[in-house]
């Protein structure tokens, strides 16, 4: 995720808080002792975090010094009240309280970032060791599933917003069994900014996410299509994973 140095700016846009996505996270937080505690990793400009924090204890990491630069500059600007951490994800459990958050999340699919599976599975981990008892991991991930892997190439949802586009694709190594991803941004005025080349991601397939998630222990797995929780389908673009421990 080199890109955001030179289009940070425009990913705020790109990745604006979903529809019932706000009200997802508050129907789960109220069910616990006030003021919950709510954990977003890989919070980017944490525009969600910003907005649950006017109700409960917020905390967010990034592991990108511009990403926490900009949630610093939010807190300041809205009075708000947000512990941040620029950490790498796979280093919480090292920084973060154990057995302390209510909910803990991984939104806008930056999961797949963690470049291979098992580190994947170490995050799911390290999460579920600082959630307390009937917390929940949410995670929001890409579906692969409705993609063929055959293909040497394939082209991903595109995101816009009313300053620009962005595309992305991912490329198999055949050779090395691996994938890479491609993202570009286009804008309005039709300058292109493209910046991600050839970084190594891992898509995770729901059976791989299902028999991590049973071996961790949770104690029910749920998936759904969108944050109005439509059941999920192999046609969806995304799946909203919510694990409870």
């Amino acid at each position: 995720m080199i890109y955001i140095k030179r289009w940070i700016d425009y990913y705020e846009d790109l990745f604006q808080p979903e529809m019932n996505q706000k009200e997802f996270f508050e129907s789960l937080l109220d069910t616990f002792e006030q003021p919950a505690k709510f954990l977003s990793v890989e919070c980017g400009p944490a525009n969600l975090s910003l907005e649950l924090s006017k109700k409960y204890d917020v905390t967010v990491t990034d592991q990108y010094q511009e990403f926490v630069k900009v949630v610093n500059t939010k807190i300041v600007e809205n009075g708000a009240h947000i512990n941040v951490h620029n950490l790498n994800p796979i280093d919480i459990s090292r920084f973060l309280p154990k057995k302390t958050f209510n909910i803990v999340t991984c939104l806008n699919y930056r999961l797949i970032f963690l470049k291979d599976r098992e580190l994947a599975k170490k995050f799911m981990w390290d999460a579920r060791i600082l959630l307390a008892e009937g917390g929940y991991l949410v995670l929001d991930l890409i579906n692969f599933a409705k993609y063929d892997f055959s293909d040497t190439k394939i082209e991903l949802p595109v995101r816009k917003c009313d300053r620009a586009t962005l595309y992305s694709s991912l490329i198999k190594n055949t050779e090395e069994a691996s994938y890479h991803l491609f993202q570009h941004v286009v804008t309005t005025e039709g300058k292109m900014i493209d910046e991600v080349k050839d970084e190594p991601v891992t898509p995770i397939s729901l059976e791989t996410f299902k028999s991590a998630a049973n071996t961790m222990g949770f104690s029910s797995i749920e998936f759904y299509s969108d944050y109005n929780k439509t059941p999920y389908s192999l046609d969806s673009e995304k799946i909203i994973c919510v694990l409870k421990v």
